[in-house]
């Protein structure tokens, strides 16, 4: 019996506007009841995580940024991989605009989220509404001094991939990764949610081999491998398809429910015929 969960949230977890179903809740409140443990493990930045948590009326760990940082319940910070400076300035010269054509810059920087000066309209328009951003704006030349977690990238899937190529051929100190068609990661080697993942439950008194892991992105791949058992959203991304092995089980898309379902199947309903 499987004592832990660790869900990915955009695409998975959460379902149309970037929000928690009743269905979900309730079955997220069920198994917790019942005594497995429930991690959240996301790109997003910790304050982009806290409204989840007030949805699903719960107090728990969160792995933040694509495990480049950890959080207990507390909201004290407890693990943290950022990029090291000189991948961070290798990239940064990158001449990315002309690489990746109608690309814009992101950087995360401690619970920061850090635009180049002009670009706020782009990133607007690339962004749901519904998930609510407060920028800063920095002169492009002041990038380089800050603090990076990770860089990231919004803009066609195509131009990207060229991006991820000229990165790759000045650093191999960094994971690249693809959260989303549209949105390419940079973090330092090393950080991935699976290792973040590992980190956390082994402080919390588990191993990887006791938890389930739910997830839709290149970004997820390494947590669902590692986790006793995976399973991948049915709105997966093609890279992370590709990444699987063929007989790697899916679940229903993430506006079917389908984390909420399987949880349901592995945690209430055998529960019940014990």
């Amino acid at each position: 019996m499987y004592k832990a969960v660790i869900s990915d949230l955009d695409g998975t977890l959460l379902s149309r506007g970037h929000h928690v179903t009743k269905f979900t809740k309730n079955v997220i409140k069920k198994i917790i009841k019942n005594g497995i443990k429930f991690y959240i493990a996301s790109g997003r930045s910790y304050d982009q995580i806290g409204y989840v948590t007030e949805q699903l009326e719960v107090k728990i760990p969160i792995i933040a940024a694509n495990g480049a940082r950890i959080f207990d319940a507390d909201g004290n910070m407890i693990y943290e991989k950022g990029l090291s400076s000189k991948a961070a300035k290798a990239i940064l010269e990158l001449d990315y605009e002309n690489i990746a054509e109608g690309s814009h810059l992101n950087i995360f920087s401690g619970n920061d989220w850090i635009i180049t000066k002009g670009t706020a309209q782009k990133v607007y328009d690339r962004i749901s509404r519904d998930v609510k951003v407060d920028f800063k704006e920095v002169p492009k030349d002041e990038l380089e001094n800050l603090d990076i977690l990770k860089i990231f990238y919004i803009g066609n899937h195509e131009q990207l991939t060229n991006l991820e190529k000229a990165i790759l051929k000045i650093t191999d100190d960094v994971n690249v990764i693809f959260v989303s068609d549209y949105c390419m990661e940079i973090m330092a080697k090393g950080a991935n949610k699976g290792a973040a993942a590992k980190f956390l439950l082994e402080r919390e008194g588990l191993e990887l081999k006791d938890a389930v892991a739910f997830g839709d992105g290149e970004n997820d791949f390494e947590m669902l491998i590692t986790a006793g058992k995976g399973y991948a959203m049915g709105n997966s991304i093609d890279r992370l398809r590709k990444l699987l092995p063929k007989d790697f089980e899916f679940v229903g898309a993430n506006t079917e429910d389908g984390e909420a379902v399987k949880l349901q199947e592995l945690f209430l309903e055998r529960a019940k015929n014990i």
